[in-house]
């Protein structure tokens, strides 16, 4: 089922198998470290969404999302959100609009006001697209991943429902 779609881009529900054939292909260059011990409390309802070229049908890549909280009223919740494109994807604009797409979806059908996303400190070519797509520049979070057995600093943009010009 296809839940947003524009200029040649769709992001539609995945099966096992969409996310299978994407994390088989996605190099993950910018990820956090696999095998870095979990934690009990780290449980979060993880969602996904398939991004598609309309044109061809080729899956792209996956866009995720999952609730943070900043108090415990639904006015301190915000969505994060996340990208992964296949190699072949990238460097075409397929990341910004699907990541705007996924903004506007979220804000048309939830009641968060606040939708974050951090990527690598050195991974510029998704925070140029996250600018693309909208979101503003917050600033540095020092140390908040671990990618290659270091600990990584990100940067952290937002969009807020009311930024958005309709």
């Amino acid at each position: 089922m296809t839940v947003a779609a524009r200029d040649g881009v769709a992001l539609v529900e995945p099966t096992q198998e969409d996310v299978d054939y994407i994390r088989e292909r996605y190099n993950g260059d910018f990820e956090p470290d696999e095998d870095e011990p979990r934690h009990d409390l780290i449980t979060v309802a993880i969602h996904r969404l398939l991004v598609v070229d309309v044109a061809t049908g080729d899956r792209l890549g996956l866009v995720s999302w999952h609730a943070v909280m900043y108090g415990p009223t639904v006015g301190c919740l915000a969505w994060n959100i996340g990208i992964g494109l296949l190699p072949s994807a990238r460097g075409r604009g397929v990341g910004t609009l699907s990541q705007r797409l996924l903004v506007e979806h979220l804000f048309a059908t939830t009641p968060y006001g606040r939708i974050e996303a951090g990527t690598d400190a050195e991974n510029i070519a998704e925070q140029k697209a996250l600018a693309k797509a909208g979101m503003v520049r917050e600033g540095l979070i020092r140390g908040a991943h671990v990618r290659d057995g270091v600990r990584r600093d990100m940067v952290m943009y937002s969009v807020l429902r009311t930024d958005l010009v309709s």
